[in-house]
């Protein structure tokens, strides 16, 4: 059974045309605040919005992976539809207030954030536009228009505003904000749709199926935090290691790297309501469906990869890097490009890490590995700067891999080779 029909290409090709201004409008904002902000505005912002990053991974709780599971089995049950939509957006509503709550301890408390309290409650909105993305329940059901049409609405404001409003140094403040309302506006017009469309009634909320799913998925989504921790940490250990500046240039290298992973997360939610429906069905198939997505994937990642390691001082003059620089932050690009081509080889098997219901491991690995990249990050950064940063998450990448293939090994001899 070939994945590669009709349906699958075309709901590929909608979902990748809304997907495409989610991977560029990064590229093309960040250019223009540095320009107006300079490279240590930038870096400031890339703090701001890696914890706007990390607190959506609380937001989250588990609805991109579980929610989505469910939501793909009972996709045609109205009812089941509306409790899970009723009880996971409660949970994401008491979980938003916490969120709100501990960002205010945070900025007050610590200095390293209360230096630019602005910045960070502004950054805010990224979270609130978080709470209210369906994304999570269109990925269920597969409506990938849907997705496309969000994501559109969302970034296009968001860079109306940024080439608008942004105008002098002190702007940088601005930059979340703006992406936050651009989510908002975006995600709140996905949301009525969909409540519409599935004729959902905003009433009898459940207090209690809410509680359940934040007791029931706790140390799942304390994985899923400590995941957010470990891709979106890392410019904050910069910036206080080595300042705004090195942040602003670890922020340009890993937002080109970012390009890639967002595209392989992109890449990842597309298939897996598909893969766990097949999976479902019949494991033997579905570990075949699995390995065509990924397999085809793989290697179109590893084409592009490949070219922008061979052109990487051409893609860096783009983005307003002083020439003397370029042949240094070249240097680190190269090297940042090793970690989406290990990501391309984590993800998937992550994905039947959760097929196989490992999730206990899966736990323990993510938090070990992310409290183990705390402390690698800190000393390699500290005696190697930028290029220590980037062997650190080498190295977990490298280590990550070994530990699911270790475990899904005796998975793979009873369902692939038997």
């Amino acid at each position: 059974m070939s994945v590669f029909n009709r349906k699958k290409i075309t709901d590929f090709l909608i979902y990748g045309f809304g997907q495409v201004i989610n991977l560029v409008s990064p590229l093309f904002v960040m250019p223009f605040i540095i320009y107006k902000c300079g490279e240590d505005g930038l870096g400031k912002v890339g703090v701001g919005f890696s914890l706007a990053l990390i607190l959506n991974g609380i937001i989250d709780y588990g609805s991109y992976i579980k929610g989505v599971q469910e939501i793909s089995i009972n996709r045609d049950n109205k009812v089941v539809l509306e409790r899970k939509f009723k009880s996971i957006y409660l949970s994401k509503l008491l979980l938003t207030v916490l969120v709100f709550i501990l960002l205010s301890v945070l900025v007050f408390t610590v200095p390293f954030f209360s230096r630019d309290k602005t910045l960070f409650f502004f950054s805010f909105f990224i979270v609130i536009g978080q709470f209210i993305n369906p994304q999570w329940f269109f990925q269920g059901v597969e409506n990938f228009k849907w997705i496309s049409i969000v994501n559109v609405i969302s970034k296009t404001i968001y860079i109306l505003l940024v080439l608008i409003l942004v105008n002098q140094k002190s702007d940088y403040i601005y930059a979340n904000l703006f992406f936050g309302i651009g989510a908002v506006i975006g995600n709140g017009i996905g949301l009525w749709w969909l409540v519409s469309h599935y004729g959902f009634v905003l009433n009898d909320f459940s207090f209690k199926d809410a509680i359940v799913i934040l007791k029931e998925e706790f140390s799942f989504s304390v994985s899923q935090i400590f995941l957010s921790l470990y891709q979106f940490f890392p410019i904050m250990v910069i910036s206080y290691i080595g300042g705004d500046f090195m942040a602003g240039q670890f922020r340009v290298i890993d937002q080109i790297v970012s390009v890639f992973k967002t595209y392989l997360n992109m890449f990842f939610y597309f298939v897996y309501a598909n893969i766990c429906y097949e999976l479902n069905k019949n494991i033997k198939s579905g570990i075949k469906v699995w390995q065509q997505y990924n397999g085809f994937n793989f290697g179109l990642l590893l084409i592009v990869l490949m070219t922008f390691y061979l052109n990487s001082e051409y893609i860096l003059t783009f983005f307003k890097i002083h020439p003397t620089k370029i042949a240094l932050m070249a240097d680190y690009f190269k090297l940042g490009l090793i970690v989406p081509l290990f990501v391309s080889v984590s993800q998937p098997l992550r994905q039947l890490i959760f097929a196989f219901n490992e999730n206990k491991i899966y736990i323990r690995i993510t938090i070990i590995a992310t409290i183990f990249n705390f402390i690698l990050l800190y000393i390699l950064t500290n005696y190697q700067g930028l290029k220590g940063a980037f062997y650190s998450i080498i190295i977990i990448e490298f280590i990550i891999i070994v530990l699911y293939l270790t475990i899904l090994r005796k998975h793979f001899n009873q369902n692939v080779i038997a």
